[in-house]
């Protein structure tokens, strides 16, 4: 399980999987919390915090996924053409 399928699951249940734990907490999501705030005091004990710390990480989850579905496609345009043959004419 990967730190952004954690993120929307606390999001739709306001819990953790049991199979993640303390450990992967710390490795996995301390890193982008502190690369959205750098001074910011992380800490899981407090029921409080970890929603806060879990809003601003779903927040940063939306921004991820905005920038990932604005790619650029180059446009292409289609030309209008149409083969015209010449009639020989009697000369």
């Amino acid at each position: 399980m990967n730190a952004k399928q954690v993120i929307k699951i606390y999001k739709l249940t306001s819990a953790f999987p049991s199979t993640i734990g303390i450990d992967f907490l710390k490795k996995e999501l301390e890193p982008i919390l502190k690369q959205i705030n750098p001074e910011m005091r992380i800490s899981w004990a407090c029921n409080s915090c970890v929603k806060n710390q879990m809003a601003q990480l779903y927040g940063w989850l939306l921004r991820q996924e905005e920038t990932d579905k604005k790619v650029v496609k180059k446009k292409t345009v289609k030309k209008n053409v149409t083969k015209r043959t010449r009639k020989k004419g009697k000369s």
